[in-house]
């Protein structure tokens, strides 16, 4: 009688790819650990990891910094304008054209700390440079019509050209192609918005809340700004 053993043979493997098989388990121990989750955990957050929860928190101090501070320039703007005349332009321009940039970052849930300083120091130079033309335009123009149309095809370029060029400075260190067809783009959008403001500003604003509410307006175009730079 033969055995079990004569009967079925034993195959033999070639000695590398035994070699191969066992690296293969070996590298499967190490590589992919068993791990047991349980269903009813309630402590995973399927939307932040603890980086995206500081930039979060980040964002939101952002936000409630800049807002209080705008608010307590608003109202001390009197005082600080009494104190030196472009000294409140200035700063609620600031705060507030801050403030746009970190809306807009937390909407894209991104910090940059660059661009918030880059639209601290445009808000700035808009706002020395907004009374300026706002004191021009009312001291010297006295038709309605007149200051809307020299407002929106002298002011508008100007400021938005001055934007362009500081945005262009700040990032990239010189001037270049790119700039001109940024500051054509964000033009043609200017004259979706600014016209109807500058038609109310002048119709229905009192003389000392059109710089105020033109940091209102702002607010708004700089977020529209940011999303364009």
């Amino acid at each position: 009688m033969s055995t079990l053993s004569s009967e079925i043979p034993l195959h033999t493997y070639p000695k590398e790819k035994s070699l191969s098989n066992n690296n293969h388990f070996l590298n499967l121990e190490k590589s992919t650990p068993l791990t047991t989750i349980d269903s009813n955990a309630s402590s995973i957050d399927l939307h932040f990891n603890p980086n995206d929860k500081y930039l979060y928190r980040r964002l939101i101090l952002n936000l409630v910094i800049e807002s209080v501070v705008s608010l307590i320039i608003y109202y001390n703007y009197d005082n600080l304008s009494s104190f030196h005349y472009f000294l409140g332009p200035t700063l609620l321009g600031s705060s507030t054209a801050a403030l746009a940039q970190s809306i807009n970052q937390f909407i894209k849930k991104k910090y940059s700390l660059n661009k918030i300083l880059k639209f601290l120091v445009w808000g700035l130079l808009n706002g020395y440079f907004t009374v300026l033309w706002i004191d021009i335009l009312l001291l010297r123009v006295d038709s309605l019509s007149s200051r809307v149309i020299i407002d929106q095809f002298v002011g508008a370029p100007f400021f938005q050209l001055i934007f362009n060029v500081l945005n262009a400075l700040w990032d990239n260190g010189e001037l270049s192609a790119s700039t001109r067809t940024a500051f054509i783009k964000s033009l043609k959008y200017s004259y979706c918005f600014w016209p109807f403001f500058s038609i109310c500003s002048f119709v229905f604003i009192p003389k000392s809340m059109l710089f105020p509410a033109n940091c209102l307006a702002n607010l708004l175009w700089n977020i529209i700004l940011s999303k364009l730079a």
